[in-house]
């Protein structure tokens, strides 16, 4: 072989990968949230083989321009999201209370996050009795089949359009009957949703589930979601929910009021509040109206303070009360203070302020009744 031809042999993967890796960081930087796991092998000096999975066709079509620009040939082999396995049915809805999600598809596998009743999910993937699903806030993880309703697209705007109800209870019941005394059908939590079956009895709503199950809710707990939803962001609720999780444990992944991490917890709080915050404090310290932490006197109530390790990396997130106190889970939900003159100063690096109220349409801050997985939207 020529020297001229060898070396540009062993250059070409190195091209590859270089191409590859652009394009990752133009549409996929996150991988929590978007999925591009593509590798390319060289077959011989000219041809290279895409191999992997993808969740954005249009992320792959920059890939292979770029590609093209190189002058390689290329096989593209890379398989899109969702699964043509799927068939229609590339929506869900979460059927138990609380559903956990995990990096992986076993029990075993770190849970990364959480997904109440009635959230809407994209299906992407199935592996056995596992589905790889992406949430309302775009975190992508594998949640058990059999917390799953399968949705295809008719159904799913079915969904959209019926009249459904969410819990604005703490914590409770569905019930099989009109009456406490009657077997439970499922426990509920703040914020979850379930579809309306008929007319108020006796101080209950009927109510259906995903998979078609029934059941009672106490009336005086659920609201009609259409009418929450259009409700502008009341802080108080806000504050509400997040008092009422005063020393709920501490669960890494938790995003329920039964227990919650750092960054479940604002997000659970603010949900109640009809807001969808972005999942993880590393994420959600880049959201809304950033405030300098030498401004901390000026911070207003339901601001995000950010805190981190001493390289300045994102660990931990808190809710904000007033006179610089703020509510947080850390081992439990409790109360501390940013004054270090005061008796619950938590030594910790302040990082950031996040100001959300002001910033709700901004990427990462999404109302309810502006998700078009929630309501079609005009």
């Amino acid at each position: 072989m020529p020297i001229f031809s060898a070396i540009m042999s062993q250059a070409q993967p190195a091209i590859v990968q270089s191409v590859i890796d652009e394009t990752k960081e133009q549409f996929a930087p996150d991988s929590r949230t978007a999925i591009f796991a593509i590798s390319g092998r060289m077959s011989n000096d000219t041809l290279c083989v895409l191999k992997g999975r993808c969740d954005n066709r249009q992320a792959v079509e920059a890939l292979l321009q770029r590609l093209n620009k190189t002058g390689l040939t290329y096989i593209d082999s890379i398989k899109m999201l969702p699964d043509s396995n799927l068939g229609s049915y590339t929506q869900g809805l979460v059927t138990v209370c609380c559903a956990s999600l995990r990096s992986d598809s076993r029990h075993a596998a770190e849970m990364t996050t959480q997904a109440i009743l009635g959230t809407p999910l994209r299906i992407l993937e199935q592996k056995e009795a596992w589905l790889l699903v992406q949430t309302p806030d775009n975190y992508i993880s594998w949640i058990p089949a059999n917390s799953v309703s399968l949705q295809n697209t008719a159904e799913w705007n079915a969904w959209k359009k019926s009249r459904r109800y969410v819990y604005i209870g703490h914590q409770g019941y569905v019930y099989e009957a009109p009456c406490h005394e009657a077997d439970i059908v499922s426990d509920i939590v703040a914020g979850a949703i379930l579809q309306a079956g008929g007319k108020a009895t006796r101080g209950f709503t009927p109510v259906i589930f995903p998979d078609g199950r029934k059941g009672f809710l106490r009336s005086d707990e659920c609201c009609d979601l259409a009418q929450w939803a259009a409700r502008p962001l009341d802080m108080e609720q806000v504050i509400q929910t997040a008092r009422r999780m005063m020393g709920v444990t501490y669960l890494w992944g938790g995003t329920s009021v039964k227990s919650a991490d750092c960054s479940g917890f604002v997000k659970t709080a603010y949900f109640c509040g009809g807001v969808i915050l972005a999942r993880d404090a590393s994420q959600q310290v880049s959201t809304g109206e950033i405030i300098p932490t030498d401004r901390w006197k000026e911070c207003q109530t339901g601001d995000l303070l950010f805190f981190g390790n001493d390289r300045g990396k994102v660990d931990h997130v808190a809710l904000y009360l007033n006179d610089g106190r703020y509510i947080h889970a850390s081992g439990q939900v409790k109360v501390n203070s940013l004054d270090p003159e005061a008796a619950d100063y938590r030594p910790a690096r302040f990082i950031s302020i996040s100001r959300i109220k002001n910033r709700i349409g901004t990427p990462g801050i999404t109302a309810v009744k502006n998700h078009s997985w929630y309501f079609n939207q005009k």
